[in-house]
């Protein structure tokens, strides 16, 4: 598997920019720390954590940063990431509070001149980026005959640190879990973005699985064609969708083990002839590409950064 290059050094005289962290404490929000440490320009100057109560967040502290992630729980970023914005700051929302018709959405392989020009930028969820990446070459083709079916799989990161008994190992050990099997979150963001990327109304089943492992994600996608296509057909579309895209890789057997730690999403589709569809796999790290490691990709752009600065490890496989 080839990763980005290395970021182009940062010039002696180029001034660090700061970065402010407002959930600190949770998965992404120490992903977030993990990832900037090796920023060569972004740093991490202000931490606050959920944990020491929301009313100690302090905005004003915050905005003083050029730019501020905010890795808070589903429902909590409305008030803050309002106020952060009012102050002038440009803020990337990790969480689910802006990503349906709110911000921009956060997606630089769709967006990427948006973000750019964005003060506002709503992160997209782990699940969503897999399916959309996934899918998007399909769906811009008008290749795509009714409804997707998406399974997804994650580990246990994806739900936050907050524990619960669905959560609790002992209750997943040497098992596999559904939830949220219709109405899942996630979904409304994979049918705003694969409808707008087709041009029409498309829409999307669901159904995620919680794996007894710590981080990792899968995404297959069941779609059917509207025309029959061989295999070079769709090889030659993610090419051209993805040629030149610097954190999605295609071809293999996507397997989310292999990419731990990094920003890549490992993406392949596979023609079935025999029932007039394609078989789309999607593999990522949740906490990087699905969380800390896109928003950092986001906030590159909207400052002017080299797009990958910082985010160029490799995977942390076997």
């Amino acid at each position: 598997m080839s990763y980005p290059s290395a970021s182009t050094p940062a010039a002696p005289d180029a001034r660090p920019l700061a970065a402010g962290i407002i959930g600190a404490s949770g998965y992404a929000g120490a992903e977030l720390v993990r990832l900037l440490a090796d920023h060569p320009l972004l740093r991490p100057a202000v931490l606050q954590a959920r944990s020491e109560g929301f009313d100690a967040i302090d905005a004003k502290a915050a905005s003083a940063c050029d730019v501020v992630f905010l890795a808070l729980p589903h429902g909590e970023s409305q008030k803050i990431g309002t106020e952060l914005l009012e102050l002038g700051t440009q803020v990337v929302d990790l969480g689910s509070d802006f990503r349906v018709g709110g911000w921009t959405y956060g997606m630089p392989e769709l967006h990427r001149e948006s973000i750019r020009v964005a003060r506002a930028v709503a992160n997209p969820g782990c699940y969503a980026t897999a399916a959309i990446l996934g899918l998007a070459p399909l769906a811009a083709a008008g290749l795509i005959d009714g409804p997707v079916h998406l399974d997804g799989k994650s580990g246990v990161t994806g739900a936050g640190r907050s524990p619960s008994e669905k959560t609790h190992l002992p209750e997943l050990y040497n098992g596999i879990t559904p939830y949220s099997v219709t109405g899942h979150r996630h979904l409304a963001e994979i049918e705003q973005e694969l409808s707008s990327v087709a041009g029409s109304a498309l829409a999307a089943t669901f159904v995620p699985h919680l794996l007894p492992t710590s981080r990792g994600l899968l995404v297959t996608a069941h779609v059917r064609l509207v025309q029959p296509l061989d295999q070079a057909d769709v090889d030659d579309l993610y090419r051209a969708r993805y040629d030149g895209e610097p954190f999605v890789h295609l071809g293999g057997l996507p397997a989310p083990q292999r990419l731990a730690g990094t920003n890549v999403c490992w993406i392949n589709a596979w023609v079935d002839e025999r029932t007039g569809s394609v078989l789309v796999e999607s593999a990522l790290d949740n906490l990087v590409k699905g969380a800390a490691g896109q928003a950092i990709q986001n906030a590159n752009i909207m400052l002017g950064l080299e797009e990958s600065a910082g985010l160029t490890v490799r995977g942390l496989w076997p």
